[in-house]
């Protein structure tokens, strides 16, 4: 009995000593906050999304996204934290091909600018600072989770 209170009595002081080496709040806001930042150098990813409507019928979308860091990152850190731009350039299905997205990405407080390029329209469309919320080509993401937000 007596090395089950010890026992239990050493894991506590265990668990507090570990709380006491936990970063503070803001520490921990501040490196969030950061993170929501692409990281390293420009970038390129080749993406393949799966679309799920109501009735469980499933599409594709591939696309092809290229960042381009417009300075230097954080040599600290490697966390880039000025203006960038993206884009994001549709290869299958057929009827979203060629289809291509383009955002310049400001972090001085302006709104990001935002285009929609469709193809078989011939139409650049600019994508509303207030529409950055909304459906980005029919998924669950909207066209900020695309192109990043900025903390």
């Amino acid at each position: 009995m007596k090395s089950t209170f010890f026992a239990l009595l050493g894991l506590a002081a265990a668990f507090a000593s570990a709380q006491d080496a936990a970063p503070p709040v803001d520490e921990i806001v501040a490196k969030a906050n950061r993170m929501s930042y692409y990281q390293g150098q420009n970038g390129r990813a080749k993406v393949s999304m799966a679309i799920k409507d109501s009735q469980g019928r499933e599409r594709t979308r591939e696309f092809t996204i290229l960042r381009m860091d417009l300075e230097p990152a954080d040599a600290t850190n490697d966390v880039f934290t000025g203006d960038q731009k993206m884009y994001v350039y549709f290869e299958r299905p057929a009827d979203v091909n060629k289809m291509a997205y383009l955002v310049y990405k400001h972090v001085d407080g302006r709104d990001d600018d935002r285009w929609l390029f469709m193809p078989g329209l011939n139409l650049v469309k600019r994508v509303a600072a207030s529409d950055k919320r909304t459906s980005f080509v029919g998924s669950d993401f909207f066209y900020e989770d695309v192109s990043g937000r900025s903390p």
